[in-house]
């Protein structure tokens, strides 16, 4: 099988913040997603793999349990909460900061939508270490998370 780049850069899929983390305990996950069955199935196929991942559909909820269970990864579809200002993104930059432990990094991953409504640039600001397009492909999603759990 062929090996793809973490670093891998195009027009979909861009990370700017490459973040690493060596953890002895659970790899957590949470895929806050507008479309629970989406959601859902990103999160199934994250825990065939060996991660914890648990999917929410609603900025306060996924809000609230990010600030409980403290996920490393996170894939925040943009079309959850105001998208103009990316509120939820803020929010849990903000919500990590506080409390932060020694060693404790966090991956923010906005799915987004087209380049339209979703410049780069945007999301840059908004606090994302990187974005996907819709449909994001489960291969880059899976080297996403293989590259930041580095052993």
């Amino acid at each position: 099988m062929e090996e793809r780049s973490y670093d891998m850069r195009t027009e979909r899929c861009e990370i700017w913040n490459p973040h690493t983390m060596t953890i002895a305990g659970p790899r957590r996950v949470l895929v806050v997603h507008s479309e629970s069955n989406v959601g859902d199935s990103f999160s199934l196929l994250f825990a065939m793999r060996g991660f914890e991942a648990v999917q929410i559909g609603e900025e306060t909820s996924a809000l609230r349990f990010a600030r409980e269970w403290r996920p490393q990864v996170l894939f925040v579809d943009t079309l959850i909460g105001d998208r103009r200002v990316h509120g939820l993104a803020h929010a849990l930059r903000e919500a990590f900061a506080q409390n932060r432990q020694e060693g404790e990094e966090h991956l923010l991953i906005a799915l987004a939508a087209d380049a339209v409504r979703d410049p780069r640039d945007a999301l840059f600001d908004a606090g994302y270490d990187g974005f996907c397009r819709t449909p994001c492909p489960v291969w880059w999603m899976f080297d996403v998370l293989k590259c930041f759990y580095a052993h």
